[in-house]
């Protein structure tokens, strides 16, 4: 049976990767987007009427729901990442063969977290806001698909690596302050450097995405992770070297400030059952995916 995926948040970060996959592994996709763009359907997911028209519309065998991510407020914050999840699954249940959804959670719902690896059954203690609104959307996509019997995975994505990241991430601020630089020494302003986090390769979370939509979805939550815990330094390092750079960090006050959990590394095994081995991860080869 061929496989038509409605894919919200199609223009961000992660669409913009997984749209392709998709189509070359021989899915239909419709692409969603809130603005114009080349080859995207605009839909404002925050308005439930427009939502339940364009999956009325196209039908969907699947729908992998992308759209949410960060924002400057805390109401935006749930508009964006609860509020559109309720609109599309709402609107998914309609159908009279509700189709397979995926949502995308995030490892920040987790927060501080006890033992060597989390396992996806550990208690969501969030410490940001944006963990908490993803705590809040995973909550209300699992009461929902219960009631309304739909098939739902939600995967939770770890610390993800690709050059395209947004410098609103500790490693994307990171890679643009060291490029913006020049010479053998660099200065760059960071904020906590000793937490430790498990990153993965955006192409694992890619992989997963697109098993989902042409094979058997576990349902449940699955972690989207490496179970390799590495601290934001030793990556720093990696770059730093790899551009043949010396660094001097200047500690900043205000990054400091920002709330985030000591060390969270998640458990691959529902993962590996899902998509096989693993890319093997370190500071050299992250330091690789992020600048050449």
């Amino acid at each position: 049976m061929s496989r038509r995926v409605l894919l919200t948040g199609a223009s961000g970060f992660v669409g913009r990767a997984v749209l392709p996959a998709l189509r070359a592994a021989g899915c239909e996709v419709v692409p969603l987007a809130r603005a114009a763009g080349h080859g995207f359907v605009i839909c404002d997911l925050e308005d439930p009427e427009a939502t339940r028209r364009i999956v009325r519309e196209t039908v969907p065998t699947d729908v992998v729901h992308l759209a949410g991510g960060t924002a400057p407020t805390s109401e935006q914050l749930y508009l964006r990442n609860v509020l559109t999840t309720v609109h599309v699954l709402e609107a998914s249940a309609e159908l009279s063969q509700p189709p397979r959804c995926v949502v995308l959670g995030s490892a920040a719902e987790y927060g501080e977290t006890e033992g060597e690896l989390t396992e996806e059954s550990a208690p969501l203690r969030p410490v940001t806001d944006y963990g908490r609104a993803k705590a809040a959307q995973s909550e209300l996509a699992r009461a929902i698909a219960a009631s309304r019997g739909l098939p739902l995975t939600i995967l939770r994505p770890f610390n993800l690596v690709a050059r395209e990241l947004s410098e609103a991430t500790a490693l994307g601020r990171m890679r643009s302050e060291l490029l913006a630089a020049s010479g053998p020494e660099r200065r760059l302003r960071c904020g906590r450097l000793d937490v430790v986090r498990d990153f993965v390769p955006l192409s694992t979370l890619v992989s997963a995405l697109v098993r989902l939509c042409t094979g058997v979805a576990p349902g449940g939550t699955v972690n989207v992770c490496s179970g390799v815990g590495i601290p934001l330094s030793a990556v720093l390092e990696a770059m730093a070297s790899r551009l043949g750079a010396v660094v001097r960090v200047e500690e900043d006050p205000e990054l400091c400030r920002i709330p985030s959990a000591r060390r969270v590394v998640g458990d691959p095994a529902r993962l590996r059952s899902l998509i096989g081995d693993l890319e093997h991860v370190s500071p050299q080869s992250l330091a690789a995916l992020m600048v050449g």
